[in-house]
């Protein structure tokens, strides 16, 4: 291959129990896949963090929901976005747990659910202040008395978001989460019984005390990634995912000449350049050109000129054994050094899960158990080879 993201299951797996360890949820951790796991791959990642004792997963629309049940995953699934009427039937075919903020949705997927026999699940968001996808506390105070009436569902859970848990000053996030806790005391005070109650997301679990409740929603910490570097830094979360190419050629351009789109790197001294088979389609931003580092032979070599879509260069005059074929690390460990998610997304100008869900569908996913590939993925088409002579422990 000359180009792969490295997926370590294992990692994983160590990630949801430090996460369970630090905000002890009572039900545990809830594994957000939405847009492939962040880029991992959403079946490979929700039926590792479920093997670790995660209780189920999430994710934004219906259609990722079909693709982790098609791939046999089984667990409790909530969908986190909204809902068009046309999926409801599908929503409950799949038999997902649906999050509901108005009313036309709750009656709609009554219809569907009662049409096919069955009592779907539901979980109702409140708004506590991010002001997005969620009912403001009268009509979700609403909602979850007005499901009592409604026999094909039934009241999962109850739950919010946090709008800033990741910012520097966490004061609105207490204060969202003091709304929500008083917004359930109101509902059970009539004895309703509200289910799961959840609240946090990656940053909040790590963020907020006693935000953990009954589950957290995890997506970013699952890689060992931090929103922002004022999240509370846990040092057993590991980082899950690596993305590698390889040298395909060398250039040794003359003094005055220029490299790459648009000569935004001129050649100022004599220098041996490496090409890598790694671009922007792969995941490698653009905005990285002439800025950022990628390991080879386990040392930090510099872009330079403009990463393009299948390709990049890096500076390697200072590494002369370096051969076409070796490994280039654009994210991840190499030897005794590491691109940092934390470093490569601020060096690409962006946050670490948008930097992650720009991982190329294209480049093959690799998941690895005890530094051995188990399988191989190809998100572009969904097909998955199997290792048969990989250990799957």
């Amino acid at each position: 291959m000359l180009c792969w993201i490295e997926v370590d299951l294992d990692a994983i797996a160590n990630n949801v129990r430090a996460l369970q360890a630090a905000a002890e949820p009572r039900q545990g951790v809830t594994a957000v896949v939405k847009a492939q796991a962040y880029g991992m791959g959403a079946a490979a990642v929700a039926n590792a963090a479920v093997q670790a004792g995660a209780r189920g997963a999430a994710v934004a629309r219906v259609s990722e929901a079909r693709r982790l049940r098609q791939a046999g995953f089984s667990e409790p699934l909530l969908l986190l976005g909204g809902l068009d009427p046309e999926d409801h039937a599908d929503a409950v075919a799949l038999k997902l747990t649906a999050t509901v903020s108005d009313w036309q949705t709750a009656e709609g997927l009554a219809r569907a659910a009662h049409a096919a026999g069955e009592v779907a699940n539901v979980q109702v968001k409140v708004d506590t202040g991010m002001t997005r996808y969620g009912a403001p506390p009268d009509e979700a105070i609403a909602i979850v008395r007005g499901l009592q009436r409604l026999p094909s569902l039934h009241l999962e859970g109850f739950y919010t978001h946090f709008a800033a848990a990741d910012d520097p000053d966490p004061f609105f996030a207490h204060q969202q989460l003091a709304r929500y806790r008083a917004i359930c005391q109101q509902l059970e005070a009539d004895g309703i019984e509200l289910g799961l109650k959840h609240a946090a997301n990656s940053a909040g679990s790590l963020r907020i005390p006693g935000a953990g409740l009954d589950t957290i929603r995890t997506g970013i910490a699952l890689a060992g990634g931090y929103a922002t570097g004022w999240v509370p830094r846990v040092g057993s979360l590991r980082g899950a995912v690596a993305l590698k190419s390889r040298v395909i050629r060398f250039h040794t351009p003359a003094v005055g000449s220029s490299i790459g789109y648009g000569r935004t790197y001129k050649v100022f001294r004599p220098m041996r350049v490496a090409l890598i088979a790694c671009g922007y389609a792969d995941g490698l931003p653009r905005a990285c050109s002439n800025r950022g580092r990628v390991l080879i032979r386990g040392e930090r070599a510099p872009l330079v000129g403009t990463v393009s879509m299948d390709m990049a260069m890096a500076d390697v005059s200072h590494l002369p054994d370096v051969e076409i074929g070796d490994e280039v690390v654009v994210l991840g460990p190499q030897g005794a050094d590491e691109i940092s998610l934390d470093e490569f997304a601020e060096s690409a100008g962006i946050i670490p899960h948008e930097l992650l869900v720009r991982l190329g569908s294209r480049a093959p996913r690799l998941y690895v158990r005890n530094g051995q590939p188990v399988s191989q993925a190809n998100l572009a088409c969904d097909d998955l080879t199997e290792y048969a002579c990989a250990s799957s422990t």
